[in-house]
């Protein structure tokens, strides 16, 4: 099959994707499917994985973990889809199923968890293959296909977020930046009547917010929300504003902070701006909130501002998203028409 391998992780300039022509078609294991990609999303993860921002895992590995495509294999003992179902691919590929962390809910924290393009081969290619359990049904989703991929991580990403956050319908709720992740929280959070504060320094990122229905739009290291908010997502790893966050915030709030790695934390003020408060993170994904974020966005029909990426030029778009120059909120690969 073909396929875009990291073998040696470099700046995205040097090119550290290389691709194969004829890279061996992963055979379905004891209750496993394989999976025809016809649409893959480009997620920032990836761009990390490439550059060595985060170590490999695997070696080569096939990045890619917003994936979509059709049922083409089955193996022993899976009988959850037939060949040809619509199924979705998220980070989450696998995980023990038996530690003190899968049987309590939280298998995100599963200490023998195996994720899409980095523990386990991604979608940047012709096949995947994931454990028939860990597949997102789509067979009555509505939603195209090119839709549904980004949903696979920004999408349940945010929602994520937004659960443990603990918001509730008509409370506020503010942001600190606005990429596919807060644009998606927004839309949900805009449909439950809540108000919603973006912090972003980005003219356009502000454009966009403003557009699709935020209520105030700033940049809180320089100005304070129009009122303390009841819950605060915290995206960008800039640790030295997570007290500014937290300052515009109600004494119950909860603050999540949605990003893998941050800089120093420094809370001067534990009185005023931390007392009372609750502060989580995210922590890689669920399945349950990834299959209540697919009903919501079918139901609410969610679309995103995208860039269409054709197979042969993924180098090239992963470039322009590290330069901040893509055409829409998100790239979606068509894999399906190499």
């Amino acid at each position: 099959m073909k396929a875009w391998i990291v073998n040696a992780q470099k700046p995205i300039e040097e090119k550290p994707l290389e691709f194969v022509e004829n890279y061996p078609v992963p055979e379905p294991r004891e209750k496993e499917i394989r999976v025809r990609v016809t649409h893959c999303g480009i997620c920032r993860t990836d761009l990390h994985i490439a550059e060595g921002d985060i170590p490999l895992s695997k070696k080569p590995v096939i990045p890619g973990h917003e994936i979509v495509g059709f049922v083409d294999k089955l193996g022993e003992n899976a009988k959850r889809f037939k060949i040809g179902d619509r199924v979705g691919i998220s980070w989450l590929n696998s995980t023990c199923g038996k530690c003190k962390y899968c049987q309590r809910g939280d298998e995100n924290y599963c200490p023998d968890i195996k994720r899409t393009g980095y523990d386990v081969d991604g979608g940047f290619a012709e096949y995947v293959l994931v454990h028939e359990d860990y597949a997102f049904d789509l067979r009555n989703v509505s939603l195209p296909s090119e839709e549904l991929a980004p949903i696979m991580c920004p999408g349940i990403t945010g929602h994520y977020a937004f659960r443990i956050s603990g918001i509730r319908k008509g409370e506020r709720l503010g942001m600190l930046g606005f990429g596919p992740t807060a644009y998606y929280i927004l839309r949900v959070a805009k449909s439950m009547n809540i108000e919603v504060y973006i912090s972003t320094r980005s003219e356009e990122h502000k454009r966009t917010a403003m557009k699709y229905g935020a209520d105030w739009v700033g940049n809180i290291a320089h100005e304070d929300f129009p009122n303390k908010v009841d819950a605060f997502i915290f995206f960008p790893t800039a640790g030295k504003l997570v007290e500014r966050a937290l300052a515009n915030t109600l004494p119950s709030a909860t603050l999540v902070l949605g990003a893998v790695t941050m800089s120093p934390i420094i809370i001067e003020n534990y009185t005023a701006n931390l007392w009372g408060r609750t502060i989580k993170t995210i922590y890689q994904v669920r399945r349950d909130y990834g299959r209540e974020f697919i009903e919501i966005a079918d139901r609410l029909k969610l679309g995103i501002e995208k860039e269409i990426v054709k197979f042969s030029e993924i180098p090239e778009a992963m470039l322009r998203l590290k330069k901040g120059e893509i055409n829409g909120m998100v790239q979606v690969i068509e894999i399906g028409k190499i």
